[in-house]
């Protein structure tokens, strides 16, 4: 049956480099649908799991501090309790259940996504706009200090942290090299742009691709 054609901006983030924040500008923006807890909430009752019990696996927990930062940075911190004793879950299972949840989203609506190898999930899909935010250590540093309230030794410890643990997690589920910038459309540091700047030149983009989707009619399925 034919279904409408979708734009989807998938952003490969650094910790402290801005991704929520220029993901949910692009959206709101573009009118798409910000995808972030409704993934984890959908893999949570899809593994019969506590919504907490899954947010610490994701990703080995760094997407964990990136809500709390991205919540910080909107005033509106979310208060999730994460449980230090949850039972064991392989990360495989979840992100094969976090895969097949994106690319059902992404079927049905235009959406931003952030993380959770995006652009390797949905690699051919038409609409697909692959990004990559990256910064200097020493301003993602200080930008996790301002947000989070964090001394500059703690600071640093997570975003290093951080940075590990992404860089092996697509390397074990997608097969690629986290900082190999062929695998984006757009690749912006934006310790040096600015997030301002940056999410405008990514709104632009996305805009351009719906304009060019949307003239291409449907897709089949």
């Amino acid at each position: 049956m034919s279904a409408r054609a979708t734009t989807v901006l998938v952003i490969s983030r650094q910790l402290g480099s801005g991704g929520v924040f220029v993901g949910r500008a692009v959206a709101g923006r573009c009118g798409m649908a910000f995808v972030d807890r409704e993934i984890l909430q959908s893999a949570a009752r899809t593994l019969d799991l506590a919504e907490g019990e899954v947010e610490l696996r994701e990703e080995r927990a760094a997407s964990v501090w990136d809500r709390v930062l991205g919540a910080f940075a909107l005033s509106a911190p979310e208060g999730t309790y994460v449980p230090l004793g949850a039972p064991p879950l392989y990360e495989e299972e979840l992100f094969r259940v976090e895969s097949r949840i994106i690319r059902e989203t992404a079927a049905r609506t235009d959406a931003v996504i952030v993380g959770r190898g995006g652009f390797h999930v949905l690699a051919g899909h038409p609409g697909l706009v692959s990004v990559a935010l990256r910064a200097d250590r020493d301003w993602r540093i200080r930008r996790v200090m301002e947000l989070s309230g964090l001394d500059l030794a703690t600071a640093a410890a997570r975003v290093d942290s951080s940075d590990n643990d992404r860089a092996r997690f697509i390397r074990t589920f997608t097969g690629h090299d986290w900082n190999d910038l062929s695998c984006y459309d757009l690749c912006l540091d934006t310790s040096k742009v600015g997030l301002d700047l940056a999410a405008r030149l990514v709104t632009e983009v996305v805009a351009a691709r719906q304009r060019r989707v949307r003239n291409g009619g449907t897709t089949t399925t």
